[in-house]
């Protein structure tokens, strides 16, 4: 089946667009305490240029320089804070008032992080693809169509696999033109067949598409409408000879045994349709 179609159809039982974001928390700034001295100078070092310093008190004076912010506290018995921006960054202190020089920070370090590496999008969506393509395929259960006999002059469809979800429903299926003309392939009105009194088991049938003389057996049939949620055709106009595949999603869970009838348009007045039980 065309990979492209299979990737778009598949994609909305992923609901992980939103994984493909960095959801992580801001961590929330952390207060460090400078421990300063008279007529001494404590060194803040960042590693990249410092943009900005501002502190809350005239008794430290604050010079910065590159990627060094210079402290250098004026009188005693004085605190304060002290913001400093860098290229990338924020950081908070708290300029603790001067004390004995064998207390002091002489030096405080601030290494930049090394920077997270951005994901490859392209990558990642190629491996979810990959990965619920997967899925599909191995949880994907085949429909036996053998007693569908092609006819020469008319329109045979085919269903070829159903996969069934959390929330949906697919319907893999295969339209072929035998007739010497041109025909359009639309997307399909889906119903519920349900049977009252059916002459056969139903459950018997699971997994197999339905011939006319099958549909018949089961009597008397009311119709629910089934909403489809997307259709999809690999190939929407077919010449003499040609076939295309296509997809179509019921979003909804479908109980079994359920007998689904799917109705395309019509080929010069004769139904093209395909019943199946699943």
């Amino acid at each position: 089946m065309n990979r492209a179609l299979m990737f778009l159809l598949f994609i909305p039982m992923l609901g992980f667009a939103e994984e493909l974001k960095d959801r992580q928390p801001p961590v929330p700034s952390v207060v460090v305490h400078v421990a300063t001295a008279l007529d001494h100078l404590t060194v803040l070092e960042f590693g990249e240029p410092v943009t900005m310093a501002a502190a809350g008190s005239q008794a430290f004076e604050i010079e910065r320089h590159e990627d060094k912010v210079f402290i250098k506290p004026l009188k005693s018995g004085a605190s304060t804070d002290l913001f400093v921006w860098t290229a990338t960054r924020r950081f908070a202190y708290e300029l603790d008032s001067p004390g004995e020089v064998k207390d002091m920070n002489f030096a405080v370090d601030n290494t930049v992080p090394t920077p997270r590496p951005v994901p490859d999008s392209h990558a990642q969506m190629e491996d979810i693809a990959d990965m619920m393509l997967t899925r599909a395929f191995l949880g994907a259960e085949r429909i036996d169509s053998a007693g569908i006999k092609d006819a020469k002059g008319r329109i045979s469809v085919r269903i070829e696999r159903v996969f069934q979800s959390s929330n949906a429903l697919y319907i893999h299926y295969t339209v072929r033109n035998l007739t010497d003309r041109p025909y359009r392939i639309v997307a399909p009105a889906v119903s519920e067949l349900i049977a009252s009194r059916p002459s056969i088991s139903v459950a018997g049938l699971k997994h197999t598409q339905l011939t006319q003389q099958t549909v018949h057996r089961l009597g008397e049939l009311k119709r629910r409408t089934v909403t489809v949620a997307r259709s999809e055709t690999q190939q929407a106009d077919l010449r003499p000879g040609e076939e295309s595949q296509g997809i179509l999603v019921i979003r909804e869970q479908v109980a079994t045994p359920t007998v689904l009838q799917l109705a395309f348009g019509p080929e010069d007045k004769h139904p093209v349709e395909a019943v199946l039980v699943f």
